[in-house]
């Protein structure tokens, strides 16, 4: 029952969020998951989903998902309406092929479904210190956009020195289907991830988050903000009424 409640809690903390009542981010609280509710939690599901591995034969399951999903709705991906899936396919294309090399990566799949359905996806990746930074060629001004913002927010923090490392684990988009949203699957999803960073041996891990929910779901798994950049101080008329969502915020944690 303990998980009815918190829901009715969490949606009655939202709706005020909403109306402005309260600060979304000032109200924060990450508390750590009962694990003995977890079970009963994914049980209630009416399917059995598993989160395993990305591999090759997942790839365009992935990007069917992402094109459908993520690149509408994810609040900056919604304000700036792409062309779908022109003006963002190429750069889909590298993101998960970039996730496949690096080995580290996740999918929810829908056991029970004839074709193994993804409801869910974490792309991550590993970064050296020793690294040469890669030259990503956009041709979406939009992609751009989204891309300044993220500079701006990094600019001045060299992970690699706060975290006293030369390997840094981060995750560059997570995702769910709509339809299975409210299962948890971003925290099993997180969670899976991280415990594959920490079998790599790597010691820390980072994520750009560009919504409030993204960012709610890597608190709970132990991330801190390292910086967060306001949309309405970028001075772009199109980001003025983001709602909740009204920054991007880098996080990091150790592991």
């Amino acid at each position: 029952m303990k998980n009815y409640f918190e829901g009715a809690i969490i949606e009655r903390e939202y709706t005020k969020m909403l109306r402005g009542e309260i600060n979304a981010y000032e109200n924060m609280q990450c508390r750590p998951i009962d694990q003995q509710l977890e079970p009963r939690y994914y049980a209630a599901s009416e399917y059995t989903i598993d989160i395993v591995p990305l591999l090759p034969e997942h790839r365009q399951r992935v990007i069917n998902l992402l094109m459908s999903s993520f690149f509408i709705q994810e609040p900056l991906n919604d304000v700036l309406k792409f062309d779908i899936p022109h003006e963002l396919l190429s750069w889909a294309d590298q993101v998960v092929d970039d996730a496949l090399r690096d080995q580290c990566s996740f999918v929810a799949i829908d056991t029970t479904a004839p074709h193994n359905n993804i409801l869910g996806v974490i792309l991550n990746s590993i970064s050296n210190s020793g690294d040469k930074e890669e030259t990503v060629v956009m041709e979406s001004e939009k992609l751009k956009f989204i891309f300044s913002l993220m500079h701006k927010l990094m600019d001045g923090y060299d992970l690699f020195k706060l975290y006293k490392t030369d390997r840094l684990f981060h995750s560059d988009i997570v995702n769910v289907d709509e339809k299975e949203r409210g299962q948890n699957l971003s925290t099993r999803l997180i969670a899976k991830s991280l415990d594959k960073a920490r079998q790599l041996g790597i010691k820390a891990a980072y994520v750009i988050c560009t919504s409030f929910f993204s960012r709610r779901s890597f608190m709970h798994q132990g991330f801190q903000v390292i910086n967060e950049l306001l949309y309405s101080k970028n001075g772009d008329k199109r980001l003025l009424n983001m709602g909740i969502h009204d920054r991007c915020a880098l996080l990091g944690r150790q592991l």
